[in-house]
């Protein structure tokens, strides 16, 4: 098995940005589905809660054959909730080509996120990553898949 590295968001709230307003509505956040590219292919997925307003998300990943780093993004997000919850969190750039990354987010409590929501196993919860690029000229943001989908079960609270 190849390098393994850890990564934590900076700062304590995501920010609204990237969370898209913890929407519970997939379409909120964007008109249309994200392009979808094959970059990075995730697998060993875990979904956990230390408390009602953090959730960690750690996982493999190894890029597809060809692919090279630095990754064509001003970022990479893990959205872990779909598609009950448009959530995201930024994670730092792949250094190595395969390895273990995680994420720890901080819910706002007033985003009003009911966890009992996410209980449904077969609409929750679906993690992907995603490449965000601005539009050139503008300050818009927008989404490309760059991952397989993996469901999980939806996350429960462990110490």
């Amino acid at each position: 098995m190849g390098d393994r590295i850890v990564h934590q968001s900076s700062g304590g709230i995501v920010p609204a940005l990237l969370l898209c307003l913890l929407s519970l509505s997939v379409s909120a956040c964007s008109s249309k589905p994200e392009p979808s590219k094959a970059l990075v292919k995730i697998s060993n997925v875990k979904l956990w809660r230390t408390d009602e307003q953090t959730l960690k998300v750690s996982l493999d990943y190894d890029l597809e054959m060809g692919v090279r780093l630095p990754l064509p993004y001003k970022e990479v997000l893990v959205f872990p909730l779909e598609p009950k919850v448009k959530l995201a969190g930024t994670l730092e750039p792949f250094i190595v080509s395969i390895g273990t990354v995680g994420v720890t987010l901080q819910i706002p409590k007033e985003a009003g996120l009911d966890w009992q929501d996410l209980n449904d196993k077969e609409r929750c919860c679906i993690v992907s990553l995603k490449g965000m690029q601005e539009e050139p000229g503008t300050k818009t943001a927008h989404y490309e898949r760059i991952s397989n989908e993996v469901r999980v079960l939806p996350p429960q609270i462990s110490g």
